[in-house]
């Protein structure tokens, strides 16, 4: 457990997916009449990040995922709502505007990579030690060294990617800007929590990541704000995505307020 300064922001965070289900709910009617109304039409499903501060406000972001890239965005986003001065909103702004690369983008920084000797080497060990194969049988072997050495390899794309994120934290000044403004960050202990990779990044950020024990859900109080939440998505009819989204920052907002709860936002859900 890390050691908590009077300065320090401190926040205890969880992640949840929130969905509704298609099923049909009994319901008395006159003689003769259809005795089922369909509650939700479809299945919508979305992901959600509560932070609950404890000497701060609270807040409630939409995710994309629960990775390890979505959530280092998602430190980005805590960091830019705690964040003190305007200056330091935009530099995080532009931070999270930035950070997520397009396919085309990660296959032109791929180009640009430094040529792998070892890769020519093998594909040359390969052609002669199968030289008598069938041209087929010969290209489905070198295809598959290509594979291993292109976009289309998962570990190339991840440290792509991770390589993106921190030239912008060199590039932004980050670590310097922020070396002042500690946030203790209590959580569990998801995969995407303890990578090396997110915390590197909250190490950058002056995020202090303090995992809670494990097997011990009943210590994150965020697990209650899920549980009302979806209490009231079970009572309501969802018609549509953003319906389901409307609902759950409505009940963040209005039902959370106890306790650590008090402090909740006011924030709406504009884009999901």
């Amino acid at each position: 457990m890390a050691e908590i300064k009077e300065t320090d922001k401190v926040v205890i965070i969880d992640e949840s997916t929130t969905k509704t289900k298609f099923y049909t709910k009994k319901t008395l009617y006159p003689a003769g009449e259809k005795n089922l109304m369909k509650k939700s039409a479809k299945t919508y499903r979305k992901n959600f990040l509560a932070v609950l501060g404890l000497n701060v406000e609270s807040t409630l972001f939409v995710v994309k995922n629960l990775d390890e890239f979505e959530f280092a965005k998602a430190l980005f986003r805590i960091k830019r709502f705690y964040a003190d001065s305007d200056e330091d909103k935009k530099v995080l702004d532009k931070l999270i505007t930035n950070c997520t690369l397009s396919n085309k983008e990660i296959t032109t920084k791929f180009e640009k990579r430094e040529d792998n000797p070892e890769f020519i080497e093998k594909i040359g060990r390969s052609l002669k030690n199968n030289v008598k194969d069938k041209s087929m049988v010969l290209a489905r072997k070198i295809g598959k060294h290509c594979k291993r050495e292109s976009t289309e390899n998962k570990k190339i794309r991840e440290e792509i990617k991770k390589n993106h994120f921190f030239e912008l934290i060199d590039e932004y000044g980050i670590e310097e800007q922020f070396k002042d403004d500690r946030m203790v960050l209590m959580l569990d202990n998801a995969p995407s929590h303890t990578s090396t990779f997110v915390l590197e990044i909250a190490e950058k950020l002056n995020i202090c990541l303090t995992p809670l024990p494990k097997y011990a859900p009943w210590l994150n109080c965020v697990e209650k704000v899920w549980d009302i939440i979806k209490y009231q998505i079970k009572l309501s009819i969802i018609r549509k995505s953003s319906e389901l989204v409307n609902l759950v920052f409505k009940t963040f907002n209005k039902k959370c307020k106890s306790g650590f709860f008090n402090r909740t936002t006011s924030q709406t859900s504009e884009k999901f």
